[in-house]
């Protein structure tokens, strides 16, 4: 009787699990947002109602002033010297103490400011100065800033 019964259990589980699987579902149940990848249409969206062609891209002051400096770096860095004297100025095992200290001279100075980092410190550099005498002149200024165990440095650009 016992053989018998465990037989029946497996035939009432095994179609409890087909009918299941038959079972009509709603959709909500087949997925989160309601529709099926495939029947889903992604330009019905509001957000992407408005869709930019190729060749029709508006062109913001933004977008030209961005590109215009890119182009600008690139014929710079085309015809930069081989060396460049930059102050070093300041040293630091923390690297947001460097970029703080990096961007407040930065803004001081109205020059370029540079952070190399060998081990174990990140190093802050100023300035791009093609001969030694102006490097000297700009150790006068970080000097006046507060920054007495500043240095000038020779520095050999990487080419790109």
């Amino acid at each position: 009787m016992s053989k018998n019964t465990s037989i029946l259990q497996l035939i009432f589980i095994f179609l409890f699990f087909l009918c299941c699987s038959l079972w009509p579902k709603s959709e909500s149940s087949k997925h989160p947002h309601g529709k099926t990848e495939k029947e889903a249409d992604s330009l019905s969206l509001k957000k992407d109602s408005a869709l930019v062609t190729e060749g029709k891209y508006p062109v913001t002051k933004e977008d030209s002033t961005r590109l215009e400096k890119r182009e600008r770096k690139k014929t710079e860095w085309e015809v930069f010297p081989e060396k460049v004297y930059r102050v070093q100025f300041f040293a630091t095992k923390y690297p947001e103490e460097a970029q703080r200290v990096a961007a407040l001279v930065e803004g001081q100075l109205s020059q370029k400011t540079y952070i190399d980092y060998k081990v174990p410190y990140y190093w802050v550099k100023i300035g791009d100065c093609e001969t030694k005498e102006e490097a000297n002149l700009l150790l006068e200024k970080i000097k006046a800033l507060g920054y007495q165990e500043s240095w000038v440095v020779e520095i050999k650009p990487k080419q790109h």
